[in-house]
């Protein structure tokens, strides 16, 4: 990302269509939802009650989630934890939910062959190699403005990971103008984000979308609410985020323009690493970086800059 000053819009030829540049960072975990993960792992006979009994007292001593605990007691290994993890939430994700063709946005399926797909391809091909196979699951795709093309890039790199067998979550986390579920044709009244965050679903699992395209699964902005900055900036937030972030290979998260409220810092810092959307001649460096050090401020990592044309 060019660190200038200038006031002047980014040119058309100031980057390529999309690009992306990685740096390090880190995340915390933490985790309040053990019961379902250690029920499953009981249930397929991977726990017997004693070894239970032990994984929580480890857990405890070592402020451990409970699979991690069990993980590192040698109870569990780490394909059976993922055996129950997948078995967690096919059973716990929303079934039945009315569903619309998806959206030509999508352009990863739409137009494959497309100047725009094939730059979402390269993008993809970034964070594959600098962002997931670190093992860093959280990405929040974030733009200092509206009309920047956020939901778009989120969406066409979600499709585009799970194209290539990446088991990928999207989170709509722009509760006040969400457009995810437009354009995966969901019901924008179902049970999603907002309905876990004011307790009206226990479980994140439980607004999770399964398979909107093969391999990829949507969480919804859910409901009007009218406080979504309060909600996303509280720890329900954070340790549901925790949860899934254990659950996929990567979890992208849609989030409101940063020029008009804090949502966007709240979801990076709780996701870890953030992507900066911009637009060319729309796009200005100081807002790019303005918003950047904000993102750093909130010990959220950013992991590279796009420039959208489309």
């Amino acid at each position: 990302m060019d660190n200038s000053q200038s006031e002047a819009p980014v040119p058309d030829n100031a980057a390529e269509p999309i690009s992306a540049s990685v740096v390090a960072g880190g995340i915390d975990s933490g985790d309040r939802f053990d019961a379902p993960i250690r029920d499953v792992l009981v249930r397929m006979g991977h726990l017997n009650d004693d070894q239970v009994v032990k994984v929580q007292s480890h857990a405890a001593e070592r402020g451990l989630d409970f699979d991690q605990a069990a993980l590192e007691l040698g109870f569990i290994t780490t394909d059976e934890l993922d055996r129950a993890r997948e078995q967690l939430i096919n059973s716990m994700a929303l079934q039945n939910v009315a569903r619309r063709p998806v959206s030509d946005e999508l352009v990863a399926m739409s137009d494959p062959g497309s100047v725009r797909a094939e730059t979402i391809r390269m993008l993809r091909t970034q964070i594959i190699a600098q962002h997931i196979k670190n093992g860093r699951r959280g990405l929040a795709v974030v733009a200092a403005a509206d009309g920047h093309g956020c939901s778009y890039v989120a969406a066409n790199l979600a499709v585009s990971l799970a194209q290539v067998g990446f088991k990928i979550l999207l989170v709509d986390a722009n509760m006040r103008s969400p457009r995810q579920d437009q354009i995966f044709g969901v019901d924008p009244n179902a049970p999603g984000l907002s309905s876990f965050l004011t307790l009206q679903v226990a479980r994140p699992e439980r607004v999770v979308n399964a398979n909107v395209v093969p391999g990829l699964a949507l969480i919804t902005a859910g409901p009007p609410t009218s406080r979504p900055q309060e909600l996303l900036s509280g720890n329900r937030f954070r340790d549901g985020v925790n949860t899934l972030l254990r659950e996929y290979d990567l979890v992208l998260f849609d989030t409101p323009a940063a020029n008009t409220n804090a949502d966007a810092l709240n979801v990076g810092a709780a996701a870890g690493y953030a992507l900066i959307v911009g637009r060319s001649n729309n796009s200005y460096y100081k807002d790019i970086n303005t918003l950047s050090s904000q993102l750093a401020a909130a010990r959220c990592a950013v992991v590279g800059a796009v420039l959208n044309e489309f």
